[in-house]
């Protein structure tokens, strides 16, 4: 009798200890800057290889990461990533950049020597956020001269941002990381045109 009760509820109602419940799994990606309008690209604009990105190894987890403290991160389990991350923020950093050099001669991982003026190499050690929502970006970052012969800029960036906190909802999160990349993309474009130009400007920090 125990067993035809235990079947009928599973039939009927759905019993939560036979089928527990399961977070629906949202898939994003990261966002690059809007194409407002089409921008005029000069003859002879800037021409720029970006590397592949390096990442530490708790953000190759598919789950978007968010830091408890200083040495300790959680993971959404229900926002995951739709791409690798490494991928997809050299990705949309070319994307960026394409947009405030602006240029149309960006190349990702390969290209021909004599096809860029500047090798752009980023290595991350943090882009999360915290459980109020507060984005942070750590890189290292170097441009060098075609081929790698030499370092034209070299420097370190550590940004923030202010976003929702992950708990409203992991678009905001989506967004406010985006927004990060953006003010990243933004810096990185800067240093490329002085690198490309000669100019001993500071380097940002």
């Amino acid at each position: 009798m125990l067993f035809l009760a235990l079947a009928a509820c599973a039939c009927l109602t759905g019993c939560s200890f036979l089928k527990p419940a399961r977070p629906t799994a949202r898939y994003f990606v990261l966002t690059p800057l809007p194409a407002t309008e089409p921008a005029k690209v000069a003859p002879g604009a800037l021409a720029v290889g970006v590397g592949q990105v390096k990442l530490p190894a708790f953000l190759f987890n598919t789950s978007v990461a968010v830091r408890k403290g200083t040495n300790e991160i959680e993971y959404l389990p229900s926002a995951l990533w739709a791409e690798r991350l490494d991928t997809g923020f050299q990705r949309v950093l070319a994307a960026n950049l394409a947009i405030v050099l602006p240029t149309d001669r960006i190349y990702l991982s390969a290209w021909q020597k004599d096809a860029v003026a500047a090798e752009l190499y980023v290595t991350i050690e943090q882009f999360d956020l915290d459980a109020s929502g507060r984005g942070v970006l750590v890189a290292r970052w170097r441009i060098l001269s075609p081929g790698g012969e030499k370092i034209l800029k070299a420097g370190g960036s550590r940004l923030a941002r202010q976003g929702p906190p992950p708990d409203d909802g992991a678009s905001g999160t989506i967004a406010t990381l985006s927004d990060l990349l953006a003010d990243f993309s933004r810096q990185l474009g800067l240093a490329l045109q002085e690198a490309a130009s000669g100019q001993a400007a500071p380097v940002s920090k």
